[in-house]
């Protein structure tokens, strides 16, 4: 299935997002910034990139595996972009943390994260005087 989603790249450096292979089910997203990052800090990258998500859709941002091998995390875990994020200044930026024990000099154009474009269902919530389901027993209950 294709999916329409229309995209404004902010610089001419910014790379188009693609899918690398026909069975990847997210998209690479790189940074259009070249810096030092040393261990244990946190940087915002910039994308270039303002994507428009579809309605009834929404865009999670998770890291690459390779990300980890470069001991890079994304800082928030995972990102989750709303469909009204959208605006002429809504450039996608990724906070990515040095966990490592050096710095790690990132790449103009290095694919850091990847996007994967989610149908979404909005919970109509109504507030009940029990429920009926038995407990599970807390937190961690499934080992």
């Amino acid at each position: 299935m294709e999916l329409p989603v229309r995209i404004k790249r902010t610089s001419k450096e910014t790379p188009s997002p693609e899918y690398k292979t026909p069975g990847a089910i997210a998209f690479d997203i790189a940074t259009i910034e070249e810096k030092e990052l040393p261990p244990g800090e946190l940087v915002f990258l910039r994308t270039g990139l303002i994507v428009c998500i579809p309605e009834g859709y929404g865009l999670i941002i998770a890291s690459r595996s390779s990300t980890a091998k470069k001991n890079l995390v994304l800082a928030n875990g995972i990102g989750i972009i709303d469909q009204d994020y959208c605006g002429p200044e809504d450039e996608l930026k990724l906070s990515v943390r040095n966990v490592g024990r050096k710095p790690y000099r990132i790449e103009k154009g290095e694919r850091i994260a990847q996007g994967l474009l989610v149908p979404i269902a909005r919970a109509v919530f109504h507030e009940v005087d029990r429920v009926d389901a038995q407990s599970r027993g807390g937190y961690g209950t499934t080992g």
